[in-house]
């Protein structure tokens, strides 16, 4: 049986106009009134009009995602598995040459709320970000055995946004163990990924299309620096593409280590390219030297609403800091992937960080993730990765 969901009244505006997420303070009543989290749902206006299908958690904010707006299409296994082909044939239209490793499912941007899959060479990391979709886990693991026969599918589910939805974090082989490592290919470079204990699914695939663009920019015997540099994919790009000296700095030995393995699979001397295990606020501050080429990626530093004023202070110092061991006519690649902080308020940060590090800054590029992370224009939310090619004088 479905849960009905009734609006308040003047609530439905943002479902007409396509949003996915009906959050708690829109609903007027529910019926039955103790539904289990991931129950299917039909939403209705105030004045008995359904609206769409979806659905419900009563432990999230978030209390509907929205999957459908025809009548008598609901969140299931059928839907799944036209969403899931749709997903991964467009992904087989634009996967680039030399490269074996992409997101397959990107959530709301597929049309499947709280679903990503990732492939790594032939094997699969599933991430299952709320209650509904754990309850198509199952569902999900046999489409994708029967449809791309891979070597293993794992699961890391363990995004904060679970405990939002008063999920724990789960991380079991759904088809086999992936075990340790898995060696992919990404433009013709050469990565080992651990998708049991690495970050994200264990790699970040979303930055792909800004490391080749950074290798793209980057001078001939430049001198580049990487900060919060993870296993060094953004290094490998830089010294591939010609720069003399690329310093990686991670606060993670663990990162450091594999950054290490990682120039080496790509026969990048870790001699001409220092590794550094080290906070990367602290690295600017006591570093002189100056750099052609300067990467920022943190990672998330504002999980939540309540850290993104927090957060904006540190992006601004990160970026100060950078901009001032930036040479004269360098180039800056900084980004944020905190979903709280958008991006007009990244490039109100950006700026000020300009003006306190008194430097003339031109903004050459808008920067995102790839075209295998695409975003539903009704859910700019969606659009998490932002960031900025700059040139300073």
């Amino acid at each position: 049986m479905n849960v009905k969901v009734t609006l308040r009244r003047g609530r439905e505006r943002p479902i007409l106009n396509g949003h996915p997420w009906i959050f708690s303070g829109a609903v007027e009543s529910i019926s039955p009134e103790e539904p289990e989290p991931g129950s299917r749902c039909d939403v209705y206006s105030a004045e008995g009009e359904w609206l769409a299908a979806g659905y419900f958690n009563p432990e999230s904010q978030i209390i509907c995602r929205l999957v459908s707006r025809r009548q008598g299409e609901e969140w299931g296994p059928e839907l799944l598995g036209e969403r899931l082909e749709q997903a991964a044939a467009f992904r087989e239209r634009i996967i680039p040459p030399e490269t074996d490793c992409l997101r397959i499912v990107n959530s709301e941007g597929d049309g499947l709320p709280g679903i990503i899959v990732d492939r790594y060479g032939k094997g699969l990391v599933v991430e299952l970000t709320t209650a509904g979709a754990e309850q198509m886990r199952d569902k999900l693991a046999k489409w994708l055995k029967k449809r791309f026969k891979p070597s293993f599918i794992y699961e890391s589910s363990t995004a904060p946004a679970r405990t939002q939805e008063g999920l724990g974090e789960v991380r079991q082989a759904l088809h086999k163990d992936p075990g340790s490592r898995v060696e992919v290919t990404e433009y013709g470079h050469r990565f080992l990924v651990d998708p049991v204990e690495g970050q994200k699914t264990g790699f970040y695939l979303d930055q792909r299309e800004n490391r080749r663009l950074a290798a793209h920019w980057t001078p001939k015997g430049a001198q580049a620096l990487n900060l919060f540099s993870y296993s060094g994919a953004f290094t490998v790009y830089l010294a591939g593409a010609g720069a003399s000296s690329v310093v990686s700095v991670d606060s993670s030995e663990k990162a450091i280590a594999l950054a290490e393995e990682n120039l080496a699979a790509n026969g990048i001397s870790a001699k001409d390219n220092p590794l550094v295990i080290a906070d990367a606020f602290d690295y600017l501050r006591k570093c002189s030297e100056e750099f052609d080429l300067i990467v920022i990626d943190p990672p998330p530093l504002a999980r939540r609403s309540s850290h993104v004023r927090k957060a904006s202070r540190a992006y601004k110092d990160i970026n100060r800091l950078g901009l001032s061991r930036l040479a004269a006519g360098g180039l800056m690649f900084t980004f944020s992937c905190s979903g709280h902080v958008g991006k007009r308020l990244f490039q109100q940060i950006v700026f000020s960080a300009a003006l306190e590090a008194g430097r003339e800054v031109r903004v050459l590029a808008h920067l995102g993730a790839g075209p295998d992370h695409p975003v539903s224009l009704y859910h700019p939310e969606g659009e998490y990765l932002k960031g900025f090619l700059l040139y300073a004088t």
